[in-house]
């Protein structure tokens, strides 16, 4: 069972192969949602407390100066797959398209 745990921002240890960048201004867009909305989508860590997926929304949470995230702990995951989690993570949603009809619809609702 998943359990969402606050960590210190301190504690967390991004990963540092990571090959995702995170632009200053996409850094931003990321601390503007969790601003507006809270934060919805946890940093996803293994039992060290190194992050596995969320180094965005970690930046974005140092951003805003807060001392606590939301996490879920990955800790039955191999480091072969912790390897490929993070880059299935970061590629799977590039994959995704946008129904450009029912996007005009909703902005313009």
């Amino acid at each position: 069972m998943l359990t969402i745990d606050y960590r210190k921002t301190g504690e967390l240890i991004p990963y540092i192969n990571n090959s995702r960048t995170h632009s200053e201004q996409q850094v931003q867009q990321v601390a503007a949602s969790i601003k507006e909305f809270g934060f919805t989508n946890p940093v996803l860590i293994d039992e060290a407390g190194g992050i596995i997926a969320g180094h965005g929304r970690f930046q974005a949470a140092q951003k805003l100066g807060l001392t606590e995230a939301p996490t879920i702990k990955l800790a039955e995951l191999s480091e072969a797959q912790k390897k490929a989690y993070i880059i299935a993570d970061n590629q799977l949603p590039l994959n995704a398209g946008w129904d450009l009809d029912l996007l005009k619809i909703e902005i313009e609702g």
